[in-house]
């Protein structure tokens, strides 16, 4: 008797199974990229079968002092909890940013055991690729604004065929909050969010400039693109008040725009999170920039949504987001994009489609997406924005400045309180 009928293996990346399960196979290899935080093992098995998952490396909400069960964390050689909601057991991967230095391997170990049928022993070996290839692609640089006196750490990817005699479009990519305080090298390790551009590039492929900087604490630890923090930590009444780093931001591209030759009818904005919140409230500063914009995870200001008008945006979202919960992020913008005129596309991911670390990384989905890229390389600004831009003509009210109308902010103030409730990711 064959314990085991069926067996699935899947990453946030990929919906379908990196591996084929055959009852008679008990060994499999499978490769994921440098940016998986965890894979998804579903089964199906005799009911008289006792089942124990295992890997040999530990899984744990690392930089915690202990373990904590009810997060799901265990120890090498600790079985594996099972998560009702996904329906099967998620292979956590170490995401501390040393682990990038090399490859990761980790073996999973499977175990179906029944007194009248005995055992049977199946491994899965998993294989990460550190990135690091890609990211040598980059070089870390770092602007200082004497105004606001804040160093801002960035990468940057130029292609190795640079021609200084064509121009280039431009990427700039926002990170999220957890890479505030981190080495800036983590926003090439921890996401695809640079490192996706420069690999479509060096292919011959969409072929740019990529800009990474880091929204590095200058003044406490509630410093980010915007207020969000502040409004989170209930010192600020709106998350959309642009904070100095921005600022510091707009004359960061002025020097890459002054080092290279870049596109101005090709510029490119995206973030993620809190990176998401501060790309559109940038674009918004600075309407009649960029080209297109695409956001996961984030919100706009419903009261400058108008300056959006003739910016597309692609904005994504997972359903179940834990964290910035779309129907009291999300929806609000939709609605206020709407009434505004504002052209966008929307990727939304049904429940239980991102996994790990939460519902709330989508991006790992929105990066990997390459109708995503190829529309965004396919925006120009277009004649008329060109043309309000030249002639120095803002788009949008701003006179409406930056603070959110009371219905706004009852709904933020609901999705904190719901944040807080849920587990920390």
């Amino acid at each position: 008797m064959d314990p085991i009928s069926s067996m699935t293996f899947t990453i946030n990346a990929k919906p379908d199974s990196l591996l084929k399960f055959r009852p008679d196979k008990k060994k499999y290899e499978v490769e994921v990229p440098a940016d998986c935080f965890g894979a998804l093992l579903k089964l199906e098995y005799e009911p008289e079968f006792y089942i124990s998952i295992r890997a040999d490396k530990d899984a744990g909400r690392f930089g915690f002092p202990e373990l904590d069960p009810e997060m799901g964390d265990y120890i090498a050689g600790g079985e594996i909890p099972y998560y009702e909601y996904y329906g099967g057991y998620i292979v956590r991967l170490d995401k501390r940013e040393a682990c990038f230095d090399q490859d990761l391997d980790v073996l999973i170990t499977i175990d179906a055991g029944s007194s009248e049928h005995g055992s049977d022993h199946y491994e899965i070996r998993l294989h990460r690729d550190s990135g690091a290839e890609t990211r040598a692609l980059f070089s870390e640089g770092s602007f200082y604004d004497e105004e606001y006196e804040i160093n801002m750490p960035y990468e940057l990817y130029v292609p190795t065929k640079y021609n200084p005699k064509k121009k280039y479009p431009l990427v700039v990519g926002l990170h999220g909050t957890g890479e505030v305080q981190e080495p800036v090298s983590a926003i090439l390790k921890k996401m695809d969010m640079a490192t996706v551009w420069a690999e479509d590039s060096e292919n011959g492929e969409n072929e740019c400039i990529v800009l990474a900087p880091q929204c590095t604490v200058r003044y406490d630890e509630e410093d980010n693109w915007t207020t969000l923090s502040q409004f989170i930590a209930g010192h600020s009444n709106s998350p959309f008040w642009p904070m100095p780093q921005l600022t510091v931001l707009w004359r960061l591209i002025g020097h890459i725009r002054d080092e290279y030759k870049i596109d101005s009818d090709r510029m490119y904005l995206t973030g993620v999170s809190s990176g998401a919140f501060g790309a559109l409230v940038f674009a918004t500063e600075h309407p009649d920039t960029f080209a297109a914009v695409v956001t996961a995870c984030g919100a706009a200001n419903p009261e400058r949504i108008k300056a959006l008008k003739g910016t597309p945006v692609w904005l994504f979202h997972s359903s179940d987001d834990p964290l910035i919960v779309p129907s009291y992020t999300l929806d609000p913008t939709l609605a206020a994009m709407d009434k505004a005129g504002v052209s966008y596309k929307l990727t939304r991911y049904e429940k239980g489609r991102v996994f790990w670390q939460s519902a709330h990384f989508c991006w790992e989905l929105m990066y990997k997406d390459k109708k995503m890229r190829k529309w965004l390389f396919s925006q120009k600004l277009g004649a008329i924005k060109k043309l309000k831009k030249k002639a120095g003509i803002p788009a949008g009210d701003r006179k409406s400045g930056q603070a959110i109308n009371d219905e706004i902010n009852d709904i933020a103030a609901k999705a904190i309180a719901n944040a807080k409730d849920t587990d920390k990711y």
